[in-house]
């Protein structure tokens, strides 16, 4: 996508700073999409990142990509997204 470490830092550190500031998609259980820019570009045209919170300390980043890319998760990607947070939730119990 175009980013450097640092930019994925930052990244991750908004959303550790604020994880449950992005909305919810509908039908994943929790699972959060928030906007990010990328270079040479805006927020709206910018990138996404799909993440999931499952506790307050852990930030489980799910996928991400340029929304030039994908306006939204495939079926086959929300399917794999459920499943992993069915074993994140099994594991942490």
């Amino acid at each position: 996508m175009g980013l450097d470490d640092a930019a994925m830092r930052e990244i991750e550190a908004g959303l550790a700073a604020a994880p449950n500031a992005h909305p919810v998609i509908r039908g994943l259980r929790g699972v959060r999409k928030a906007r990010f820019a990328l270079p040479g570009r805006g927020k709206s045209g910018g990138g996404r990142v799909i993440y999931y919170v499952a506790v307050k300390s852990a930030i489980y980043m799910m996928t991400a990509y340029p929304k030039n890319e994908s306006d939204d998760l495939s079926n086959a990607q929300r399917e794999a997204i459920l499943a992993a947070i069915e074993r994140l939730k099994g594991g942490a119990g």
